[in-house]
């Protein structure tokens, strides 16, 4: 019997959290968004739910939500702070989440308040974690 073979990429220039959102520094903020894995583990993305801009956010509150046919996931903050800025071509097209996740598919970018980066998986370890699923 085959094993099902996926393939994705895992870029090395962010940290990954265990929920498969990846975090990216940038001038003292954090662009984020999810990782190729969970993109092609979830299929298609037909909505994308995102917070507001300028709005506060807690640790362990919801940042953003997708849908797919099956199923609405909703991803929590690991770091309060302000959600500086919101893809909203996510919104109109969720289809570039699949198709452009490191790059067009971004999420948000959220101003935190502190951030501890030792908390999240930096590539090898992620990919180490994904090996362990």
């Amino acid at each position: 019997m085959e094993d099902d073979v996926m393939e994705f990429s895992v870029a090395h220039n962010r940290k990954y959290s265990k929920e498969h959102v990846w975090f990216q520094e940038k001038d003292e903020r954090l662009v984020i968004g999810i990782s190729d894995f969970l993109a092609e583990d979830i299929g298609e993305i037909l909505r994308v739910i995102l917070r507001q801009a300028e709005n506060e956010v807690d640790e362990d509150e919801s940042l953003f939500s997708i849908w797919t046919a099956d199923e609405k996931l909703t991803f929590p903050s690991p770091f309060s702070g302000m959600i500086d800025e919101v893809n909203g071509e996510v919104e109109i097209s969720p289809d570039l989440v699949n198709e452009s996740p490191y790059d067009l598919g971004w999420i948000m970018i959220l101003n935190p308040h502190e951030v501890d980066m030792e908390q999240l998986l930096d590539a090898d370890e992620y990919v180490e974690y994904l090996a362990d699923l």
